[in-house]
């Protein structure tokens, strides 16, 4: 499967006797961007289980402050429509819409969040429910609207910390753009220290997040995957 398609199991996290019955969400694409003059972008949800599934879609502006992500509510960027109710093996197509002009010449960033609702008092899978502890499941997906004109791109400056005893490398974005990080290693030729593979973090911009350096000698700085293409650091003290 492609790393753009995203197969989600909503499903119970906990139950009083047996787990409920789970549906099978795809969710398309998983980086969606607005860029330029565009208005409007698809998002698609299909059901692969075989109960419907009720989803609702939601978008909050996302920025970075005190090395933290924050969310707050906004109008900006609307989900249209805001609910959807997917068949078995059906798919459903959200517009994901922009009611302002993007504003240059900075990147704006967003977060989609898809919940699951519970099914009503009344239906058969509603019934079941009420026989069980069930969690509702969230997903979350990366939304960027870039700015019209320009081709916005990060700007990276890092610095080494140490935090409860821990090396951190503190990564700033200068740039208009997003930084998403993955693969963080050292790059020293001689050592092999190499932190998890996979998504580190995003930096957006005008931010500062940390995550821990992995082992071994970083005189040569450490080497990173931004928005898939490696990078290497030197750290400041």
């Amino acid at each position: 499967m492609s790393s753009r398609f995203l197969s989600l199991a909503f499903a119970a996290l906990l139950s009083i006797a047996t787990a409920a019955p789970a549906a099978t969400v795809v969710i398309w694409p998983v980086d969606p961007v607005l860029s330029g003059t565009q208005q409007a972008t698809a998002l698609w949800l299909e059901n692969k289980g075989d109960t419907p599934v009720t989803l609702q879609v939601r978008s909050l502006a996302w920025t970075q402050a005190g090395g933290e992500d924050v969310t707050i509510d906004q109008d900006e960027v609307v989900a249209s429509p805001p609910i959807a109710k997917v068949g078995p093996g059906q798919r459903q197509m959200v517009r994901i819409i922009r009611r302002q002009p993007a504003a240059a010449p900075q990147e704006r960033s967003y977060r989609l969040l898809i919940d699951e609702l519970p099914p009503p008092p009344g239906t058969p899978s509603g019934d079941a429910a009420s026989a069980h502890l069930s969690v509702k499941m969230r997903y979350a997906i990366p939304l960027f609207v870039q700015p019209a004109p320009g081709a916005p791109a990060p700007r990276l400056t890092a610095r080494l910390v140490v935090r409860d005893t821990e090396r951190m490398l503190e990564v700033s974005n200068q740039g208009t753009g997003r930084a998403r990080l993955t693969d963080l290693r050292v790059a020293a030729a001689k050592s092999d220290g190499r932190a998890p593979g996979g998504l580190i973090g995003y930096v957006l911009p005008g931010a500062t997040m940390a995550w821990p350096v992995p082992p071994g000698d970083i005189a040569n700085g450490v080497t990173v995957a931004v928005n898939g293409v490696d990078q290497t650091l030197l750290p400041t003290s």
